[in-house]
């Protein structure tokens, strides 16, 4: 019974001592246990932690490039509205702070070539269309707007080759045929004109461009695709005309203008005027004219216009209104017809400005332009403040040939007029009855885009009072046209060799003109 029991004994002591070794060891377990479970957590912590920067950046990078791509739509939008309104000032600027924000943009860069192109402003398209090109050589849009450019600009060859170049690259090109047909009529090449526009209609028989096109070929109008520049809604112009003629009057005169667009369809005239006569018989005279004038266009059809004002005579500071109403109706097509009622100053010499005179009355006018031809008749009647009456009557035939660089016309001018008094000596030619009959032959060159000159000849003859023989009667006149993108300068020059307002049977007289559209 002994032996059991220490045995037992023993067999508790050592369970006591193999339970306090267990006991350190589970206390070492969950230390190391926890420490396995810390770095875990952590290193999986980083793991997490990088996976979330990195799909928050691949998150981030689709944001910003969608913000990106709504700021370029918005901007295209924005300049592309207002271009279709003609504000294109508004558009070029959106475009070229949309650059700014997004520079080399090919859309942008694009669009604010087109501006330019719609604006005349072709040197800056063409840059643009260039920028594009030396990135992406074969981009087409910009080869084809820069064939465009180069054009607008006469540099046919040029143009020809880029349109050359992407019809054989692609052969139902439509734009780049509309394109080369359009030059080669420019150029004069009838002949290749009208096989390109065959060959595209062979792939677009429906383009009403290129039918047009073979229209015009077929009836001789070898001027090609013609681009309408949008028209300034507003113009500063000033001038300085100066005539001398056989009986000694030499008369200067200024003139400034500001035609300023109120709102559409509703224009404003300012028109001051300084005029300074002298002869060898007359003192120096000064005769000074302010007046406004609106112009209302209530109806596509239907014209009014209305203003006032007043003529300042120098000698004793005398001040006289003058005024002036007209309305005018496009009745059918190409015809119009018009009249007004007005008062006016005469001031063709010193003497007449010495009498302060004006004239009021009545002036109607038809005209009408069928294809090539304009046909004109006006007449008037005015009561003079010297009670001197007279009556007016003038019609002019004239007919016109188009050609790429220049334009001819051909035609005949009739004129008749009489004063009641005609025995008045007040400064102005008053005679019973005159009348003359001319023929009239002009040409106008556009060598370039930038400069016209017109020439224009009347040759006849004419009776200067009831019952007189019919004498000689011409004139020539020479104008130069120089166009710098808004600005314009004309240069004039008139002979005469026939009867003058004046009473004077020859007379020289130039003039100078500064426009500027903005």
């Amino acid at each position: 019974m002994t032996q059991p029991t220490k045995s037992r004994g023993r067999r508790q002591q050592t369970s006591g001592r193999s339970v306090s070794w267990d006991s350190r060891s589970l206390a070492s377990a969950t230390l190391f246990l926890l420490g396995l479970l810390a770095a875990l957590l952590t290193f999986f912590g980083s793991v997490s932690h990088s996976q979330t920067t990195r799909n928050t950046n691949s998150e981030a990078r689709p944001a910003e490039s969608r913000n990106r791509s709504s700021s370029l739509e918005s901007a295209l939008a924005r300049a592309q509205s207002a271009a279709l309104e003609r504000h294109y000032s508004e558009a070029i600027k959106i475009l070229r702070a949309a650059l700014k924000d997004h520079p080399g943009e090919k859309p942008l860069q694009l669009e604010l070539g087109r501006t330019y192109l719609a604006t005349g402003e072709d040197g800056k398209a063409q840059r643009l269309f260039q920028e594009v090109l030396d990135k992406e050589p074969n981009d087409r849009d910009a080869q084809l707007e820069l064939a465009r450019a180069l054009a607008y600009q006469e540099k046919y060859e040029q143009s020809d080759e880029l349109y050359r170049h992407l019809l054989a690259a692609n052969p139902a090109d439509e734009a780049a045929a509309i394109g080369l047909t359009s030059n080669l009529m420019h150029e004069g090449e009838n002949a290749d004109a009208a096989a390109v526009a065959d060959t595209a209609l062979g792939q677009h028989p429906d383009s009403l461009r290129l039918l047009e096109f073979k229209d015009r070929i077929g009836s001789g109008l070898l001027g090609g695709e013609a681009r309408a520049l949008p028209v300034a809604g507003n113009v500063f112009s000033t001038a300085v005309d100066y005539v001398n003629d056989s009986a000694g009057n030499h008369s200067w005169r200024g003139t400034q203008r500001l035609e300023y667009r109120i709102r559409a369809g509703l224009v404003s005239d300012l028109h001051l005027e300084q005029q300074f006569q002298h002869s060898l018989d007359d003192p120096l005279e000064v005769v000074e004219t302010f007046s406004e004038t609106l112009r209302w266009r209530p109806l596509e059809r239907l014209a009014v216009t209305a203003g006032g004002g007043a003529v300042r005579f120098d000698k004793k500071g005398d001040v006289d209104a003058i005024y002036e109403g007209s309305l005018t109706g496009q009745l059918a097509s190409h015809f119009l017809v018009g009249g007004g009622f007005s008062r006016i100053p005469i001031v063709p010499d010193a003497e007449a400005a010495e009498h302060r005179l004006t004239a009021q009355g009545w002036e109607a006018f038809t005209l009408w332009t069928p294809a090539h031809w304009q046909v004109s008749v006006r007449a008037s009647r005015r009561h003079y403040s010297d009670e001197n009456v007279s009556a007016q009557q003038s019609a002019e035939v004239l007919h016109q040939w188009t050609t790429p660089k220049a334009n001819f016309t051909a035609g005949y001018r009739f004129r008749h007029f009489g004063f009641s008094d005609p025995d008045l000596a007040h400064g102005y030619f008053n005679p019973d009855s005159y009348q003359s009959h001319q023929a009239v032959v002009g040409a106008s060159f556009h060598p370039k885009r930038w400069y016209r000159v017109e020439l224009t000849g009347r040759a006849g003859a004419e009776s200067i009072a009831s019952g007189a023989d019919f004498q000689p009667a011409w004139e020539i006149t020479a104008r130069n046209h120089l166009f710098l993108g808004h600005w314009e300068l004309n240069l004039d020059y008139s002979r005469y060799d026939m009867e003058q307002f004046t009473g004077a049977f020859t007379a020289d007289a130039a003039r100078f003109e500064f426009v500027y559209h903005f």
